[in-house]
């Protein structure tokens, strides 16, 4: 892998973390962001300490775009959902054919937004964009230039955009996330998001903690019989959503398992067991302690909103999944419309079922 350049767009924990598998792989490494105050102890490091005992070299730590992607074979975004469409703008004119994007990770329709504003900002390159279901890792983070990983994800779906490109995608992409599988299609993918299942209804559960500021372990405290039978609810909804364009994704028990291989006798108690357990990933899972954290406006509108345009393009019900959305728009005082990923700005506007298939397995025409 020594001779394939990643580059890693965001510096944020994500962004941060993702450097230590395809770093270890022996890829060349480079990472930006447009906070350079992220940047300035990792290159005055050099790169990265991955403990125990290894170091990661970044041969370039960079707020210009430009020189961060320009020969790359990789381009790996980790900004969070709500900056993807920025990204693509960014990079409309500066990628070139035979690169591949990765979205870590695409949260809902994240591939068709992010062809869409590519195109939209005028690209003509000829690349390839992909997204991964969730964030391959969990890791401790004990100084800015410091990552001790915790568990790597047993369970993790690679897709392109379109799906029909797979095999040539998954190919230059496999090597660097040995562990990973392919999936047909983003349907697979962007309901296979985890984060939109579990952050959001859970922060609504605990609204009360959350505006006192305490601190409680949001999945082995923050998840109790209740919040669990939430999940369980609008999980169901999300399965039928994903199922009528043709996606079978996992239920949340079973993401879990096939994930982490932890099954408890009920979710409240599988939740605690990724919290305590030795190499439990939920051990850093932070509290939000305000309602603009990215649980609610990250998830909320490039999450469960599209969930529910598709359920409503399909002709699946939500109303579970609809009832979170706007108790998460009331307590935070905020419609999302700003960033909402409604049909439209997809590009699924007008499409059923059937629609929606074609257009994630061939592209848009």
């Amino acid at each position: 892998m020594a001779d394939t350049t990643v580059v890693i767009i965001g510096a944020g924990i994500g962004g941060v973390y993702l450097a230590a598998e395809p770093g270890t792989l022996g890829c060349r490494l480079r990472l930006t962001d447009r906070d350079d105050s992220r940047l300035a102890e990792i290159r005055a490091r050099g790169g990265l300490d991955v403990e125990p005992g290894g170091f990661i070299a970044i041969e370039r730590v960079t707020t210009d775009l430009a020189t961060a992607v320009d020969g790359a074979e990789v381009i790996a975004v980790c900004t969070g959902g709500t900056y993807q469409e920025g990204v693509a703008s960014g990079l409309a004119v500066l990628v070139r054919d035979g690169q591949t994007i990765l979205l870590i990770q695409g949260n809902t329709g994240g591939s068709l937004v992010f062809r869409r504003a590519l195109d939209a900002a005028g690209c003509r390159a000829v690349v390839d964009i992909a997204e991964m279901d969730n964030y391959p890792y969990s890791c401790w983070r004990p100084s800015p230039t410091t990552i001790r990983p915790i568990v790597r994800k047993k369970f993790l779906q690679i897709a392109a955009f379109p799906g029909n490109r797979i095999d040539p995608v998954f190919a230059r992409l496999a090597p660097l996330f040995p562990h990973a599988v392919a999936a047909p299609t983003v349907i697979s993918t962007g309901f296979t998001n985890a984060n939109a299942m579990l952050h959001v209804a859970n922060c609504v559960a605990n609204a009360g903690k959350i505006d006192r500021g305490e601190a409680y372990k949001f999945y082995a405290e923050g998840v109790t019989p209740a919040v669990a039978r939430l999940y369980g609810a609008i999980n169901a909804e999300r399965v039928a959503v994903a199922a009528a364009p043709g996606a079978d994704v996992p239920t949340l028990e079973d993401w879990f398992e096939r994930t982490y291989h932890v099954r408890g006798a009920t979710l409240s108690e599988t939740c605690q067991l990724l919290t305590t357990n030795s190499d439990g990933p939920y051990q850093a899972t932070g509290t939000p302690r305000a309602w603009d954290h990215k649980y609610i406006a990250e998830d909320v509108p490039v999450g469960l909103m599209p969930m529910r345009a598709m359920g409503q393009a399909s002709g699946v019900p939500t109303p579970r999944i609809d009832a979170v959305i706007k108790l998460a728009q009331t307590l935070a005082g905020a419609d999302f419309a700003a960033t909402e990923r409604t049909l439209e700005r997809i590009g699924l506007a007008g499409m059923d079922a059937a629609g929606i298939r074609r257009t994630v397995t061939e592209g848009f025409r």
